[in-house]
């Protein structure tokens, strides 16, 4: 059913089937991790001693650009730590008692680094550069193959002074030309743009992790800024039961981007929370399917694909998800703002897309001719079973203490945890 999940769960087993590397390197302090990384390491485990290691910052020149319509620029940046090589693993403490501060845009750079990991770590502390193309983020990923699990990314935001200039701030984590990522259990917390990005052929199999931007796109310069989960140009990713909130936009599917969502709840965003979008010239894929769309401002899913499937095109869908108190900041009104003011903004469906099974409730709509197929309270209630068995007893976050029932949704309507 879900064709890039199995391509996910191969890269998966791929790092699982590898072989344990022996005598791994002991580091206790910034300088010494850079020195252990300094140069490309094949067949390493780097172990991290419980402390605080704080970067010295280079600067660098990234060639390409990941969020440009031409991709071949020259950028200047900054760069915490460069990771390259293969089968190189840097590990923390069981307790998570790692923190790197990276003092930099490009915080930790996984560049032509194949079959790495990162696991047990906090990575926070980023600096915005410059120039507005450079794809800042706390761990950015290049023509690499990445695990990142168990991680706690976290108050990656930038000087208000350099937001200001470029608008945009520092992600998460971001998939550059042609990455495949494995980000399971980790806990994104209060980073000034993206919470993920996959831009240029990336590909990322996302799951089981928190996505909270804590402030919720409500300062100039603090967390939620940007998309929770963004997929751009050709990128592709296996987003599945991901608890995601408090960002200014949900997750988004974007030019020629390919995605399953599957099992997310997505909630209190300022504007939508699902949106496929082509650009006028792409032709996203997407298959969203069994996940909760909980208060937003703007629409609750949007669909804008224009193009026509080709005969051999797997078609997209989207079905049983639940869409519930969308539609909410009369500020979004305008249909030109970002969708059609409603539950299920149809922009533009191509024929073979199919749309059944959900579950709309208490939503609003900007006027009486738009999307309203808002059901009954007893048929809400009614239709929770068959969602619920999703989540029911499947944790997010580091050890899996953060749950699904933390989430706003599941606290505004605790009978979908009976």
């Amino acid at each position: 059913m879900r064709v890039l999940h199995v391509v996910a769960c191969s890269i998966v087993a791929a790092f699982a089937a590898r072989e344990p590397v022996r005598d791994p390197l002991e580091v206790s302090t910034g300088a010494e991790l850079e020195e252990a990384l300094s140069g490309a390491r094949h067949d390493a485990v780097i172990r991290l001693a419980p402390g605080v290691y704080q970067l010295t910052p280079e600067a660098a020149i990234d060639s390409s650009c990941g969020n440009c319509a031409d991709s071949d620029t020259l950028i200047p940046i900054t760069v915490g730590l460069t990771i390259s090589g293969r089968n190189v693993r840097i590990e923390g403490p069981r307790n998570g008692s790692v923190t790197i501060v990276t003092r930099a845009g490009y915080g930790l750079h996984f560049k032509d680094c194949i079959d790495c990991e990162i696991e047990r770590v906090t990575v926070t502390g980023g600096e915005r550069d410059t120039s507005s193309a450079a794809t800042d983020a706390a761990i950015v990923a290049t023509r690499s193959s990445v695990t990142i699990a168990n991680c706690v990314i976290r108050d990656n935001i930038g000087s208000p002074e350099a937001i200001a200039r470029n608008t945009v701030g520092i992600m998460g984590i971001c998939g550059r030309e042609g990455s495949d990522l494995a980000i399971e259990y980790c806990e994104i917390l209060r980073n000034s743009w993206d919470g993920i990005a996959l831009y240029r052929g990336a590909r990322a199999h996302v799951a089981n992790n928190l996505i909270d931007g804590i402030d919720g796109a409500g300062v100039e310069a603090g967390g939620g800024r940007g998309v929770a989960i963004g997929v751009t140009w050709n990128g592709a990713a296996t987003i599945e039961r991901n608890l995601l909130r408090k960002y200014w936009k949900g997750i988004g599917v974007f030019v020629d981007a390919d995605v399953v969502a599957y099992g997310n709840i997505v909630e209190e965003m300022r504007t939508w929370g699902i949106s496929v979008w082509d650009a006028d010239t792409g032709r996203p894929r997407a298959v969203i399917e069994r996940n909760a769309v909980y208060d937003c401002g703007a629409c609750g899913v949007a669909i804008t694909r224009a193009a026509a499937y080709d005969r051999n095109e797997p078609r997209g869908r989207l079905i049983t998800n639940i869409v519930v108190h969308t539609g909410q900041n009369s500020k979004y009104d305008a249909p030109d703002y970002y969708c059609y003011q409603c539950a299920l903004a149809l922009h533009a469906v191509p024929e073979g897309f199919s749309i059944r099974g959900n579950v709309f409730f208490d939503n609003r709509e900007a006027t009486e001719d738009l999307f309203d197929k808002d059901t009954t309270r007893e048929m809400f209630w009614r239709g929770r079973r068959s969602w619920v068995r999703t989540f029911r007893n499947t944790g997010v976050g580091v050890d899996g203490r953060v749950k699904f029932h933390q989430s706003a949704f599941l606290t505004e309507y605790p009978r979908w945890w009976d």
